[in-house]
């Protein structure tokens, strides 16, 4: 103990500063490190987000021809594949007003889909009670596994169609209303062709 003290007594000041100075540094140093690791974290998960898949489910509206359509597409930059697709309250083609015996595509799983590629189907929604859903998706791309929770209200529909039907002042005249008729045809060529 005593040689301890005696040491201690024994430094300079400027033995003092060097110790304060290699205090400050080493401290430096680790701060520094923190901070290029929380950055390069920081870095890896905005490239992942910036790279991945993103799957999304949705129900698309054609005016002109006043079909619904499910969708279900990759707006993603990598390919991703859909794991599963639930959908609360859960389509059933025996509620709509056109029975099929086909599978609605929301029963669809273990589907590869790549960049912008998207796969969709008619739904018969003229009718059909439900127009609330509340819609989970899992994904997964370069081995992680996505979820998302969202929900859908279709009424929207009714105040889209009216903008559509009515987007001039004078609803009377032919001229406009050949206008309107081939604004949408043109609509949903260019959507068809995506």
């Amino acid at each position: 103990m005593n040689i301890t003290f005696d040491m201690c007594s024994s430094l300079t000041t400027a033995d003092w500063i060097q110790i304060v100075i290699a205090f400050i540094t080493l401290i430096s140093i680790i701060v520094s490190i923190i901070i290029a690791i929380k950055t390069l974290k920081h870095n890896s998960k905005m490239i992942e987000n910036s790279t991945r898949a993103y799957i999304l489910f949705y129900i698309d509206y054609h005016p002109q021809t006043k079909k619904y359509y499910l969708v279900i597409k990759n707006f993603g930059k990598t390919a991703g594949k859909l794991i599963k697709l639930n959908v609360s309250p859960k389509l059933n083609w025996e509620l709509c007003e056109f029975k099929q015996t086909l599978t609605p595509l929301t029963e669809s799983k273990n589907v590869l889909l790549t960049p912008n590629q998207k796969i969709s189907s008619w739904f018969d929604f003229d009718g059909y009670p439900d127009k609330q859903f509340d819609i989970y998706i899992e994904y997964s791309c370069n081995n992680k596994i996505y979820n998302e929770n969202y929900s859908i209200d279709l009424s929207y529909i009714d105040n889209h169609e009216w903008l559509h039907k009515y987007s001039f002042d004078d609803t009377t005249d032919d001229y406009k209303k050949v206008l309107y008729q081939i604004n949408n045809s043109i609509l949903e060529l260019s959507e068809n062709i995506k």
